[in-house]
């Protein structure tokens, strides 16, 4: 089903048709004239988030020692939970518009995936370091940290790529055969 190449996962497809014809699609269709006000939202939600991450990752790997990381990560922590919340809800909204416009991009799942990674590494650095302790962090700190940029820098990555995919001219006309 996928216009853009020929990756497709059948399940996925499936649950993107039964998405489109659900009554929660068919009403927050009648929202669609603000998609670009949601659009926005998503993307100023997200540039949040990715900013109170990546500068708590990159006092945790070694960048700016001067600075306490408990301190920091106290004032990042809410940036970084309301940006989550709010791209979260407008990424939602967005994918209610047009469940199969927006699901069948070649890196929406693995974008999916890697948001999904980078919320266990984040609880997991959460639930086995403690802040207090990690003014010089352990190399498996600065590990979680560099992983987490990697991983959120994946789903920025993911997201640019779907929003400039265009359709291949040769799937495209042989879906239409």
């Amino acid at each position: 089903m996928n216009p853009y190449s020929d990756f497709s996962v059948p399940w996925f497809d499936a649950f993107l048709l039964w998405l489109s014809a659900t009554d929660l699609r068919v009403f927050f269709y009648r929202f669609e004239d603000f998609d670009w006000l949601f659009v926005f939202a998503h993307v100023c939600s997200a540039a949040v988030l990715l900013g109170s991450i990546l500068i708590v990752d990159l006092r945790i790997i070694g960048v700016m020692r001067e600075i306490n990381l408990r301190k920091l990560a106290v004032l990042a922590l809410p940036w970084s939970i309301g940006g989550a919340i709010i791209a979260l809800l407008s990424g939602t909204m967005l994918l209610l518009f047009d469940p199969i416009a927006v699901g069948v991009h070649t890196y929406f799942l693995p974008k999916m995936g890697l948001i999904l990674l980078g919320l266990i590494n984040a609880v997991a650095f959460h639930v086995f370091f403690n802040l207090d302790a990690a003014e010089t962090p352990s190399p498996r700190g600065r590990f979680a940290g560099a992983l987490s940029i990697a991983l959120w820098a994946g789903v920025f990555l993911c997201a640019s790529l779907n929003a400039t995919e265009r359709i291949s001219s040769t799937n495209h006309a042989e879906m239409v055969r």
